[in-house]
């Protein structure tokens, strides 16, 4: 299957379900400054760069697997004006270095072992999960082959963007566009991370986008969110509101509660969690048209 070029979604697609709401994605470019990172197209700001990676695209249309060429690299944007908040890289020395020496990758250290970054003894893997270490791009296959020392190949560090380079704080090479930096290979061996032991961070989210639209007899309510968390997640009705819990993307909660406009019947009101929202059906106690979705709370 062909798989989505967009910025934020890289999901794989079927062309017969490509519909203008099959793709969430940011038509703007990355905006780091004083130490948050968003897009230039929405709001939502984050500290790390990992969060950066998961904020859910504020546009839906369809999906496309245009290749990208390096000029429409989104990180191409001048970031100079922000390298306040970047670390300033130490004055070239005074010694000419020879090509082979500043070109030739530093050789793999292994890592030493750091038991709140290790899968524990026996834990019950997915087949098919992807490795959580920076620069790995492992799935599981089995005990004896995914869990051997030395397996995986990472970066320990943090994303460094600085002057229109683009690398790692652990190692020394740096690329022009974003799709070469996600190429960079890891400078540490060690074992691969499926599960983990640290708790799961859980950050309260922004007020997650909404639409509605409505037939004689319900209201249909959406709520955007990537990769929700099925297991961990609520929506409640009441005659009057909507209670929501939604755990997304990494780690990420939301708890909001929409005190309706008019009042539903909530034994017959469902919802459906999908890949990009869950979907709401609301059934109204009566035929009236509803002026707007929530009241005013003043």
């Amino acid at each position: 299957m062909p798989k989505c070029t967009r910025n934020g979604c890289g999901q794989e697609y079927e062309d017969v379900a490509n519909d203008q709401m099959a793709c969430q994605y940011h038509p703007g470019i990355p905006e780091f400054h004083e130490g948050l990172k968003g897009w230039t197209c929405c709001k939502t700001r984050v500290h790390s760069f990992d969060d950066f990676m998961e904020i859910g695209g504020c546009k839906l249309g369809s999906h496309s697997n245009t290749p990208k060429h390096k000029d429409d690299d989104p990180f191409k944007a001048d970031l100079t004006k922000y390298d306040d908040v970047l670390p300033t890289p130490p004055p070239a020395p005074s010694t000419a270095v020879p090509v082979e020496a500043v070109e030739a990758a530093p050789e793999p250290r292994v890592a030493e072992p750091e038991p709140i970054d290790e899968d524990p003894v026996g834990v019950a893997i997915a087949q098919g999960a992807k490795c959580k270490r920076n620069g790995c791009q492992a799935v599981y296959e089995s005990e004896s082959v995914s869990h051997a020392p030395e397996m995986c190949k990472f970066h320990p560090g943090t994303a460094l963007f600085h002057e229109g380079n683009k690398g790692w704080t652990c190692c020394k090479p740096r690329a022009t566009d974003f799709d070469e930096f996600m190429q960079i290979k890891g400078c540490t061996l060690g074992r691969h991370l499926f599960v983990g032991t640290k708790p799961e961070k859980k950050v309260q989210a922004d007020k997650c986008r909404r639409d509605y639209y409505q037939m004689a007899g319900s209201v249909i309510v959406s709520i955007y969110a990537k990769k929700i968390d099925r297991e961990a997640s609520s929506v409640e009705f009441t005659p009057d509101t909507i209670k929501l819990h939604l755990v997304h993307g990494d780690g990420k909660v939301y708890d909001d509660e929409i005190v309706l406009n008019a009042s539903i019947v909530p034994e017959d009101s469902s919802f459906e969690y999908l890949s990009t929202k869950v979907e709401i059906k609301l059934a109204k106690s009566s035929p009236a048209a509803w002026t707007v979705l929530e009241r005013d709370s003043a």
